[in-house]
């Protein structure tokens, strides 16, 4: 299969890397290749090592961008291990990355059809173990963007990674903001609204925590709970971090109590 290059094609990052040469890197290949390329930094703060959190902004970030984005997906803790390359493809959209968990919300979706493959290790000239970032994964995106479908191999959906706690229906902290805000994936119901406060358990702690539209309704330091942006709850603190507050990291439970 080939497929004329386009100049004006978009590729979009999650990566946990932060803001340093690695990504530039990624990019500078990108731009050897398609001169006239978008390339959009979606999300390069992700907590280190959390495919959790990185699942969570692909499943909420991808469906923003224009057809036929390619996204390159880097939160890898098994980098150099046996774990898989893989290249989801859902016809609108491509994902490429390795198969540990971080496309869960992508493959579980009822919504969406998509076909996967594995990524041919031996296609790419350089051989490193601890950046695939730049020497796999942004190669295998280049190719893909051209076309070029040699460099994959199909493989069974029964082999690709899921989130085991998300598997088990769990309500969990998903992503942590640079504010200190708590994201999770418990959807926001009409009758919290309801409510003026909710009982929540935090990894076994209860915080009665008032329900707000807005920060402001909260007094200064105070915890406060409201639907957010994603249609989930969400948990911050006015002019403070409910991070810190709740001692909180990804992956802790969280449920509401009655």
């Amino acid at each position: 299969m080939k497929q004329n290059r386009k100049i004006n094609q978009v590729f979009a990052m999650i990566t946990d890397f932060g803001f340093d040469f690695s990504v530039a890197s990624m990019k500078a290949l990108i731009l050897k290749e398609f001169p006239g390329a978008q390339i959009i930094d979606v999300d390069h703060s992700i907590k280190q090592f959390s495919v959790l959190s990185g699942a969570f902004v692909i499943d909420k970030i991808y469906r923003y961008f224009p057809q036929l984005t390619v996204f390159i997906c880097v939160v890898d803790p098994g980098v150099g291990s046996k774990r898989e390359p893989i290249f989801i493809d859902t016809g609108n959209y491509k994902f490429i990355g390795p198969n540990n968990g971080l496309f869960h919300y992508i493959l579980t979706d009822p919504k969406v059809s998509y076909s996967s493959w594995s990524i041919k290790e031996e296609f790419r000239s350089v051989r490193s173990t601890t950046f695939h970032g730049r020497d796999l994964f942004t190669p295998a995106a280049i190719e893909i963007a051209k076309g070029n479908f040699d460099i994959v191999q199909s493989i069974d959906k029964e082999k690709l990674v899921l989130i085991p706690l998300l598997r088990e229906d769990v309500s969990v902290i998903t992503y942590i903001d640079g504010f200190g805000n708590i994201k999770t994936n418990i959807p926001f119901k009409d009758e919290f609204k309801k409510r003026d406060f909710l009982n929540l358990n935090v990894s076994g702690a209860h915080h009665l925590v008032r329900v707000s539209h807005t920060f402001s309704d909260a007094s200064k330091g105070e915890l406060l709970c409201y639907k957010g942006s994603n249609d989930t709850l969400e948990i911050a603190a006015n002019l403070a971090s409910a991070e810190k507050i709740l001692n909180a990291e990804v992956g802790d439970s969280v449920t509401v109590e009655e």
